[in-house]
């Protein structure tokens, strides 16, 4: 099979959705073709620095703010504001894909990085996504604490780097 890198956008995006079709989505390449779509959609978001980000604050357990997250890709947050929802999307099927808990269910507005509540907008997103994965929502307000408590009690036990 070719390297992921060697598939243009469009063969990209129809691989992805081949691989989602026919269940696959724990499959390593399909892993590495979502990260590799993710790279190229981003707008300069970085998969790889946000997940680091998205770990480090978890280990702390601490709630990490979109801005952030554009600060620790080196790109203004002005500039990728937009791209952000699809960029947190595919974390969240990356890591459930990998067998993690829901990554991007710590990263909030920066008003809420307290007490790590979402904006009705955004929780109704993410709890979209996890229908999307397969988990069961019906109070969305206590299925992202849950989701939260999750990501820090992996990110305390994680050996990932």
């Amino acid at each position: 099979m070719k390297s992921v890198a060697e598939w243009d956008d469009s063969e990209l995006a129809n691989l992805v959705a081949n691989y989602q079709r026919q269940g696959k989505v724990n499959d390593a390449y399909y892993l590495e073709l979502l990260s590799e779509q993710a790279r190229r959609k981003g707008a300069g978001l970085n998969f790889d620095k946000t997940f680091r980000a998205v770990l480090k604050a978890a280990r702390d357990r601490r709630f990490l703010s979109y801005k952030q997250l554009a600060d620790e890709s080196g790109v203004e947050w002005v500039k990728v504001r937009y791209a952000m929802n699809k960029h947190l999307d595919d974390l969240l099927e990356f890591a459930h894909g990998k067998g993690w808990p829901l990554a991007s269910a710590i990263v909030v507005n920066q008003q809420n990085l307290a007490d790590g509540s979402l904006e009705a907008s955004s929780l109704k997103g993410f709890c979209d996504a996890a229908r999307r994965l397969g988990y069961a929502v019906t109070d969305e307000a206590v299925f992202l604490r849950e989701q939260q408590e999750r990501v820090f009690d992996w990110a305390a036990g994680s050996e990932e780097t």
